[in-house]
């Protein structure tokens, strides 16, 4: 089986690889352009398998579409990919476009579904191979991990367990596609959606209870923005107190920090003050 790879990151980079152990003939690798290096690792295992790598600023473009029509591919396989694709890339390959996404579909389509889940006090989420179609995250559904969430889970916690299981998901799913074509619709199914996660999310507000401010905390820590309140990043915390604050307010004694909210206190232990 021929595939060609769409990703941006570390975590694609984590696919090639378990794709590449399995023994798939992968022709191109293309990453869109950004401000930033995150597609190094991605690059780097590239050049080391002989793979070719490319930096793409149009991925509807004519160009790029023929490009891939000459290439042939059996499947596009997607992974950390925040670009939308074209219905005439969709149709190129044999066996159709999959796509990796991190949570449980139908819930938590759209972007940072990482994060959300703990954010929303989640117990669960999970990982989904599936085909893309002209929605958004609704295409059918080839197979899903299921993992719980821990309730004093970060984020990066989180995705170095998903890590583990990107290992070998795509290619159970690619094994699946050549024996069955029997997939879980999901189309017609409501399920929930989330935007990509701005600053303005992370913002503590004085009416919010102590667990989701904690949530937040853990859902929006190290490497992203963090949790900000006041003039001040929150990075870790402890459930501290469950006592009914009189006042809402934040302090800090001995390099540490307690928020006092409405219905307890919350026991900043890694925080740095910053200029708004």
């Amino acid at each position: 089986m021929k595939l060609v790879i769409f990703g941006e990151d570390a975590f694609t980079a984590i696919v090639l690889e378990s794709l590449i152990n399995e023994g798939y003939e992968i022709l191109a690798v293309f990453s869109p352009i950004y401000k930033n290096n995150i597609y190094k690792r991605l690059e780097l295992t590239c050049i080391k398998n002989a793979i070719s790598f490319e930096l793409t600023s149009d991925f509807r473009s004519i160009d790029f579409i023929n490009k891939i029509i000459h290439l042939q591919p059996d499947v596009i396989c997607i992974c950390h990919f925040q670009k939308l694709i074209s219905n005439e890339i969709i149709k190129i390959p044999k066996f159709g476009c999959l796509n990796l996404h991190p949570s449980l579909l139908p819930e938590y389509r759209g972007m940072a579904p990482q994060h959300w889940p703990i954010i929303n006090g989640e117990n669960k989420t999970g990982i989904t191979v599936h085909f893309v179609d002209d929605g958004i995250d609704t295409g059918n559904i080839i197979v899903q991990k299921e993992l719980d969430i821990k309730s004093s889970e970060y984020v990066f916690e989180l995705q170095n367990r998903f890590k583990e299981v990107y290992k070998y998901i795509f290619a159970e799913a690619l094994r699946k596609i050549e024996k069955t074509d029997l997939h879980v619709v999901q189309s017609h199914l409501p399920g929930s959606y989330y935007g990509r996660l701005k600053l303005s999310d992370c913002i503590i507000k004085d009416n919010m209870g102590i667990i989701s401010a904690y949530n937040l905390i853990r859902g929006v820590s190290y490497p992203y923005f963090g949790a900000r309140y006041k003039d001040h990043i929150f990075w870790k915390a402890e459930l501290f107190s469950t006592d009914i604050s009189k006042e809402i307010k934040f302090e800090i004694k001995d390099k540490e920090g307690y928020l006092f909210l409405k219905d307890g206190i919350l026991k900043i232990t890694k925080l740095e003050k910053y200029e708004r």
